[in-house]
């Protein structure tokens, strides 16, 4: 789904792309499976429009380093969803002019904050979500098996088989401290509602003065038309034949 290199994570942090020099609160709308265009009427912000091979991406942002941040309407299958916080958009087009996937970077918590923050910032996330009616989404080809039984088997496999939407990352499950730290520097949680994919990733760089206290967090958001999603199983022609296939 989403990965990110740790030098894009410090620019990131750093901030980069359209500051609002107004100091409004920026506002941005758009639609899952429809024109673009849709977003650039409904939005008070200029996205920057970026083409290669047929693949289009249109991108807002501001910085991390300034407190403003944008409000962010998400509108799909799934319904209107709703963030406060958000410091970019990036809008993805291929071959056509409707938005089919998009990701979102949200504010989160400040650069080296504790981990307790971080924690409460990322189960709120996913209280939200919940109560919006997102739900844990399970690969098709890995077991169905909820976080109660996280405890069971041995971290990121099941039956000595690597997996990818195992039960330490269901939304449902409260982690520890010891278990928040002891997940991968880039963890991911599935969820799907009405046929839209989402997957929330948080990435974690450890403080290396109080790594087992601090770090610096990014809290993101990638969103799929139920389309896209599976077209990504696929390669080449075969993307455009993925009900068949």
């Amino acid at each position: 789904m989403i990965k990110y290199a740790s030098c894009a994570f410090f620019l990131a942090l750093a901030g980069c792309g359209d500051a609002n020099m107004s100091g409004e609160k920026p506002a941005i709308r758009f639609e899952l499976d429809a024109p673009v265009e849709n977003a650039f009427s409904g939005s008070s912000v200029q996205f920057q429009k970026d083409c290669m091979l047929g693949l289009c991406m249109y991108e807002y942002s501001l910085t991390f380093s300034e407190p403003l941040r944008a409000d962010l309407e998400i509108v799909s299958d799934a319904g209107s969803l709703k963030f406060d916080d958000v410091v970019s958009t990036k809008l993805t087009t291929f071959e056509s002019d409707m938005v089919t996937s998009a990701n979102v970077t949200l504010g989160g918590v400040k650069p080296d904050a504790e981990h307790t923050e971080a924690m409460m910032y990322h189960a709120q996330l996913l209280d939200k979500l919940r109560a919006e009616g997102w739900r844990r989404f399970i690969l098709q080809n890995e077991a169905r098996i909820p976080g109660t039984e996280a405890k069971k088997f041995k971290a990121y496999t099941v039956l000595d088989k690597p997996v990818g939407t195992g039960p330490w990352d269901d939304p449902e499950l409260r982690l520890t401290q010891k278990a928040w730290l002891s997940k991968r520097s880039l963890s991911n949680w599935y969820l799907q509602k009405d046929g839209v994919y989402l997957v929330l990733s948080v990435l974690r760089w450890d403080s290396e003065v109080a790594p087992q206290k601090k770090a610096s967090y990014l809290f993101t958001l990638a969103f799929q038309s139920e389309s896209e999603f599976y077209k990504d199983y696929f390669e080449g022609d075969d993307r455009e034949r993925w009900t068949t296939l």
